[in-house]
Formats: structure tokens, sequence, C-alpha cells
């Protein structure tokens, strides 16, 4: 199977971004461990990244589109949607924690 090039796109965003939020994540850690107070908010700069790129790949869509699609329904519309996405992630990130515990 061929990827388009937007999923191409997305998945170069997602590799990318994966990596630099990775050595960051590690510099953090590292400066942790040594006794430092780190706030890590900029670790949410790339990881804003990762989730455009994995939107871009899951979508085939371009990040830009699909927020002009966003913005396009009505209010109540994405009220629906929101929910649905908000529970439905939560559902994956509870049952994965689940999964994760039982084991233990």
């Amino acid at each position: 199977m061929r990827m388009n090039a937007t999923r191409l796109q997305g998945l170069k965003l997602l590799v990318i971004s994966g990596a630099l939020t990775a050595v960051m994540m590690a510099g953090v850690m590292r400066l942790a461990r040594i006794g430092w107070t780190v706030r890590s908010y900029a670790l949410g700069i790339p990881g804003a990244f990762f989730l455009a790129g994995l939107i871009q790949l899951v979508s085939g869509v371009p990040f830009a589109e699909l927020a002009e699609r966003w913005d396009a329904l009505h209010g109540w519309q994405r009220g629906v949607l929101g929910t649905l996405i908000v529970l439905l992630s939560a559902g994956v990130i509870f049952g994965i924690l689940a999964i994760f515990l039982l084991r233990a």
C-alpha cells in the first residue's frame, strides 16, 4: 500500500516531533536527577506537533484543512463530536491503564 503525500507529511511530522519530545524528556529527567526543579511546559510544544502529525496521518487530510472543516460545523455538531472524542479518548486511556494494572 502506498501512502499519499499528506499522510507521508503527517508521518514525518510525527517522527520528528516524537524524537524531539524524547530528547527533551531525557534532558528534563537528567536535570531532575541532579536536583533541578524542572517545569516541563515546553514539552507541550513538540507534543502538539506530534498530535497534529498523528491526526494528519490517520485522517489523510492536511491539518489546516481539517481545522477549516471543524470550524464549518454548527456549534451543536462540534459539541456532540467533541464530547464523543473526549469519551472515546478517556475509554482508550482507562482501558490501557486497566490492562497494565491487571498485569501488575
